[in-house]
């Protein structure tokens, strides 16, 4: 059975979150709810206790103004009474219908029972003194014998303890409520959360971390032959078969690109094994030109001699980089590191180049002091760098300029080898690049080049563990330099 795609799952989602949502309203009501009927017990509290303090003053009022009419006989005491007993049926109305509860309004009722009694009682003795019948020695005898009003306010003492109750029973119900909604709305995110995490582990973040595996796993040049991750919905599938047939075009395209390469390679490798030998052929038959002539060459002659000698060393140092770069691109080019002679590896530059930087006109300075230790590098390697550095300082410095290269010791021992010159100089922004054949436009201009010398010096170096350290800036000329570390082994298998 397949799985469903990511439309889908996502549909299932929005689901779930309106049933979530739903939830949450549902436990938003019950609280709601919950909190409505606390705020009515409430008001009806309020209410009680408001009503209660006011209806003991009604009527103490009552009973005091009748005991005045039937002392004196004055009509006023009777109407400020019926007044009050207004007041007090009010009263009693407004208890009775914020009464709830059954017992709040049978107290209210026993309450309502008492007054009506206590008024039939009283009725008599007032109307007899209405009607004049009653002398003022039997009125005084009549108002100590009258039922006391505190009768009738004693039921509607419960009727305060019933609302209490009442209150503090909504209050229990509302904290209960909320606490249930609480748990419902953790609960529902919680199965929501969990749900949703299962859905996209299985049906997206699975697949796709799998499909990322394998993409780490696979190297370029091996067909893409990993299984389609499993449970993988639709969309992470078809993903997979793209990646797929990336894969095979990558690996088409590699092939088409490494065949080039190994072509170019032997043409380049085949042309500057055969430029090399051709000009180890004219250097050998210069050298014996001069060896046999009569008299040692003076003047123009010399020049001659010099300009074709300066000019065999540096095609020779070009084919010779392009077959070491060859060699090192293709893993034939090994780094022994054992014990060699800074002084020696620079002066052995210096030698190789002399013929081109005496026809320029530079001041050549080697500059390493004497008990300077060896270093631990592979010494025929360091060769090719330092002629490579000093050859490219000779190239850039103008006629008459300085170039410079030596070797000093830096605070932690290690070795440091530098070559400087006063030639055109290297902006900041530009260094980077001329390490990997690039050359500025105003190089291109003072000599020419492939440009593979100091791409050459960076492999040999990176495969030391150092890197080539640039300085300078236009028109003030530049400093190339690199760390070694010191040679800590026995003193023999040193470089001469």
């Amino acid at each position: 059975m397949s799985s469903p795609n990511l439309r889908t799952q996502l549909v299932l989602a929005a689901g779930l979150v309106w049933l979530y949502s739903l939830g949450v309203g549902a436990s938003y009501w019950r609280q709601s709810r919950a909190h409505e009927r606390l705020e009515a017990a409430f008001q009806q509290g309020l209410t009680v206790l408001a009503t209660l303090p006011r209806l003991r003053d009604e009527l103490r009022r009552v009973d005091q103004n009748g005991d005045q009419f039937l002392l004196s006989g004055q009509p006023a005491w009777l109407e400020r009474r019926e007044e009050s007993l207004v007041r007090v049926r009010a009263a009693l109305g407004e208890l009775e219908a914020a009464a709830a509860d059954p017992r709040a309004r049978a107290s209210v009722a026993e309450a309502d029972r008492r007054l009506t009694a206590y008024l039939a009682e009283r009725s008599p003795w007032i109307s007899r003194r209405r009607a004049g019948r009653l002398t003022p020695a039997d009125a005084a005898a009549a108002a100590r014998r009258a039922r006391e009003l505190d009768a009738v306010a004693e039921p509607l003492n419960e009727l305060a303890n019933v609302n209490v109750a009442d209150l503090r029973a909504r209050r229990l119900e509302t904290e209960e409520a909320s606490r249930s909604a609480l748990r419902l709305i953790l609960l529902a995110g919680a199965a929501a959360a969990a749900f949703v995490a299962v859905m996209l582990s299985r049906a997206l973040i699975g697949p796709v971390a799998a499909l990322r595996e394998n993409a780490r796993r696979w190297t370029l040049g091996k067909p893409w032959s990993f299984p389609p991750p499993r449970g993988a919905g639709p969309e992470v599938a078809d993903l997979h078969a793209a990646m797929g047939e990336m894969a095979t075009r990558l690996n088409a395209q590699f092939e088409k690109e490494a065949e080039l390469g190994r072509l170019k390679g032997s043409l380049v490798s085949m042309a500057s094994h055969e430029f090399n030998n051709a000009l180890s052929v004219v250097g050998t038959t210069v050298n014996l030109m001069k060896q046999t002539e009569a008299v040692a060459p003076t003047g123009r002659r010399a020049d001659y001699y010099l300009i074709i000698e300066t000019n065999v060393r540096s095609l020779s140092l070009a084919t010779r980089n392009l077959l070491d770069l060859g060699l090192l691109e293709s893993g034939r080019f090994a780094v022994r590191p054992h014990r060699a002679d800074l002084g020696r590896v620079l002066a052995s530059a210096a030698k190789a180049l002399q013929p081109i930087y005496e026809r320029k006109g530079l001041a050549f300075t080697l500059e390493v002091p004497e008990g300077t230790p060896a270093a631990k590098a592979d010494p025929e390697a360091l060769v090719m760098v330092a002629t490579n550095l000093v050859g490219n300082a000779v190239k850039y410095a103008d006629e008459g300029g300085r170039v410079s290269a030596g070797v000093s010791v830096e605070k932690d021992g290690r070795l440091r080898v530098y070559v400087s010159d006063t030639g055109i100089g290297i902006a900041p922004e530009d260094r980077e690049a001329i390490l990997t054949g690039f050359r500025t436009e105003k190089g291109r201009q003072t000599a020419a080049g492939f440009g593979v010398g100091l791409m050459l010096v960076k492999k040999i170096l990176d495969a030391h563990g150092t890197a080539l350290e640039i300085e300078g800036a236009p028109g003030e000329g530049s400093r190339f330099s690199f760390v070694l570390p010191r040679w800590d082994g026995p003193d023999d298998q040193l470089f001469v």
